[in-house]
């Protein structure tokens, strides 16, 4: 690294120069030690040696270094604000000041509120509120970590939030079919449920419908796996028999207690003209004398229908 140059200068008096000749890495070596001799020309010759200590000074020629460019952590849903969800560490090869590493945190654009935040000295990230599965699975988080001298590094934090079951079976009716038709096919959906806001095996596993055995309920999977009921006709109305129909609908979900929701369902059945007037006797006998005047009342005859409305209405001809 070093070399030494002499000669004399225009007074006469001689001088040593130590000259550097390439450049140096205090992070590769922070003190260098030589000797430097001085030889005279005398016969015999003699010498002279001082011991050089080179101590190398830092500049700020490093940046921090994270030691993984990509973070991952998952939160359950239900940790409390202060918990600690993972820490990021940079390192910087400089000394002092210009090694010095604090931390600073951002959101991904689109996520306000943030519920993070990173402690500048340790790089803890912890939480400031708990979150929620059903509001957000992921959030992305920026970490940048400075050093004193001004250079940075930034890299990236995906927290997964995990889902608990802390909501019980929501069966709120998304499609319901009410009042129904008596002559309404059997195997008709009447009404679909919204399925349980969890996920997994937290969501909706089971269902039990009672009330009413002209209903049933069949079980179809949604686009992202989760199950949804259905309440179908399984067996023919009549509204004469019965004008409404009281069901109970239960669905518990898989999780550990495990929730169950409850939904009462009432539906009202619609009249069809499916009833012929009927007379009060299949055959009326009646004696008339001869000389009855004209306009005189024979007989009375009488026919009800069991239907409602203009569908029960009789008329006589």
């Amino acid at each position: 690294y070093f070399s030494v140059s002499y000669g004399t200068r225009s007074n006469g008096n001689k001088y040593v120069e130590l000259v550097l000749e390439k450049l140096l890495d205090r992070e590769e070596q922070a003190e260098m030690g030589f000797s430097v001799i001085a030889v005279d020309g005398g016969s015999p010759l003699r010498s002279g040696t001082i011991e050089i200590s080179i101590v190398i000074l830092d500049v700020n020629d490093n940046v921090p270094v994270f030691t993984q460019e990509r973070y991952i952590g998952q939160v359950l849903e239900n940790m409390p604000e202060g918990s600690l969800v993972l820490t990021v560490m940079a390192t910087d090869q400089d000394a002092g000041v210009n090694g010095d590493i604090s931390y600073q945190l951002s959101q991904a654009v689109g996520q306000s509120d943030s519920a993070f935040v990173i402690d500048p000295i340790t790089g803890e990230i912890k939480l400031t509120k708990p979150l929620d599965f059903e509001a957000a699975q992921t959030h992305e988080l920026s970490v940048r970590a400075r050093d004193g001298g001004g250079l940075s590094a930034i890299c990236k934090v995906l927290v997964e939030v995990v889902d608990v079951n802390d909501n019980a079976p929501e069966l709120v009716v998304s499609s319901f079919s009410s009042p129904l038709p008596e002559n309404t096919v059997p195997g008709t959906v009447v009404a679909l449920f919204a399925h349980d806001p969890d996920s997994g095996r937290n969501s909706l596993q089971s269902y039990e419908l009672s009330g009413d055995e002209h209903f049933s309920l069949a079980v179809q999977a949604g686009p992202g796996g989760d199950q949804r009921p259905e309440l179908v006709l399984a067996k023919a109305l009549d509204r004469e028999e019965a004008a409404f129909h009281e069901l109970v609908l239960r669905a518990s979900d898989g999780g550990d207690p495990a929730r169950t929701g409850t939904a009462r369902i009432r539906v009202t059945v619609l009249d069809a003209n499916d009833n012929a007037p009927v007379f009060s006797q299949a055959e009326y006998t009646v004696r008339v004398s001869e000389d009855v005047p004209v306009g005189s009342t024979l007989v009375t005859v009488t026919a009800t229908d069991a239907d409602e409305g203009l569908n029960g209405h009789v008329k006589y001809s």
